[in-house]
């Protein structure tokens, strides 16, 4: 478990009007090491574009009209999403906030951690095969079968603890979470 819940301030990070990351909190580190990236340091991620941490054309056209509306009516939205590691669900909350000349600020809290057996497929380091599977960015449910599926069922479902190595997951936002979202913009 991370000491970022117990945090009076989340995880925050700040791109200027370019998308340029230009600052990032102590939490925020804590939070990378402890989510299975220590190599996401304050050297290796600002002065850097945040469209290289956003994985997925879908995922990345989602934050670009969060940002056009954040840049053109200032206000706050926060979204709720999850970040899960390969042994923790975490339940969290986005709150993205306008700043002067264009900026935008992003702080995430943990509401709620869940422990759970190690999941190979969520793991960076995991051997990866030719095969993908689809992962909502913000739900973190698995594209199985036709429908949106918890992770934990999907690896039932299609045997993904059989695969060695396991597919690789191609980021992208489920239609639920897409029409949430775009309900918050409006």
């Amino acid at each position: 478990m991370t000491d970022v819940a117990a945090s009076p301030d989340g995880c925050v990070y700040r791109i200027d009007a370019s998308d340029t990351i230009t600052y990032v909190s102590p939490q925020w580190i804590r939070f990378a090491e402890a989510n299975d990236a220590p190599d996401l340091t304050a050297d290796a991620v600002v002065g850097k574009p945040i469209w290289a941490f956003i994985n997925g054309a879908d995922t990345q056209s989602l934050y670009k009209e969060l940002f056009r509306n954040l840049r053109s009516h200032p206000s706050e939205i926060i979204i709720p999403f999850r970040c899960d590691s390969p042994t923790i669900v975490r339940h969290m909350s986005l709150t993205l906030g306008s700043l002067r000349a264009k900026g935008i600020e992003f702080e995430g809290r943990i509401l709620q951690e869940e422990v759970r057996k190690p999941v190979a497929l969520l793991s960076k380091r995991a051997a990866r095969s030719r095969e993908s599977i689809e992962i909502c960015s913000l739900c973190r449910r698995l594209f199985v079968h036709g429908e949106w599926i918890e992770v934990t069922e999907a690896i039932v479902r299609r045997r993904l603890f059989n695969y060695d190595p396991v597919p690789r997951l191609e980021e992208t936002v489920c239609l639920e979470c897409r029409t949430r979202l775009n309900a918050r913009i409006q």
